[in-house]
């Protein structure tokens, strides 16, 4: 797997936000996020003071800028407040440049990935993941299922920690890995309870860039049986990731 194929971001949602103040400190310092696609050609950046300090897709080398990805994705001032830091959104590229996901975090309690493919010299928006119920349904009946074990009231919505789409890695230019997770709390007896639910996608895009689910597989509390050896290798390094954020 090449390293230009994938660009790891977010892991624990609910632990991504108790370190978020600290981490911003320390994130002062560090250069803005960047990205080089793996031919070269194209780069992600901070935007100029011109462009608001958007995010933008630029040509290498060139000051020109090709794609801003708009400050206006981002709510709660999450953007600022981390001051861009590399960890809050990135750019995972597909291998032959062709195709990018940029996974950010529009909201507090949500995470979730655009896609873009080139049209010639033209980058171009695709689907978003939430435009296709099969994305979102397995973890509803997931958490549904939990909720009626713990014998919850079907109105008791619960409060949101975090809901989470990431691209994890390109597998090949038309075939992207999808980690999705989502967790909510549930006040019961005086006492909180979790219920959450977690899953890989691995979606498939045609030549005009309309994509599809080819395989869905959850990601069990324990263990990874059922999991592909991409699957596998991936939830290792969430957990590794996982770990690291809790050591801060």
């Amino acid at each position: 797997m090449s390293a230009c194929s994938r660009h790891i971001t977010w892991t624990s949602a609910a632990v991504f936000l108790l370190v978020a103040t600290s981490a911003f400190a320390e994130e002062q310092d560090k250069p803005q996020a960047r990205s080089v696609s793996p031919d070269g050609k194209w780069k992600f950046r901070g935007g100029a003071a011109g462009e608001q300090e958007d995010f933008v897709i630029a040509k290498a080398g060139s000051d020109e800028t090709s794609l801003v990805l708009s400050e206006e994705e981002y709510a709660d001032g999450l953007a600022e407040a981390l001051g861009r830091a590399p960890g809050y959104a990135n750019i995972v590229w597909a291998p032959d440049s062709k195709r990018f996901a940029f996974n950010l975090q529009p909201g507090k309690a949500y995470q979730t990935a655009q896609f873009y493919q080139l049209d010639g010299d033209t980058w171009r928006k695709l689907d978003s993941l939430e435009s296709n119920t099969a994305t979102f349904a397995p973890l509803e009946r997931s958490m549904a299922k939990q909720k009626k074990k713990l014998k919850l009231p079907r109105e008791d919505s619960g409060w949101p920690i975090m809901t989470s789409w990431q691209v994890r890695e390109w597998m090949d230019p038309s075939t992207a890995l999808i980690y999705a997770h989502s967790q909510k709390n549930f006040e019961i007896k005086n006492e909180t309870e979790s219920v959450r639910a977690s899953f890989f996608f691995t979606l498939k895009f045609d030549a005009v860039g309309k994509w599809r689910i080819i395989r869905t597989h959850e990601v069990l509390p324990k263990g990874v049986g059922g999991l592909n050896a991409e699957e596998r290798k991936e939830i290792s390094t969430i957990e590794s990731e996982d770990r690291e954020l809790r050591s801060k």
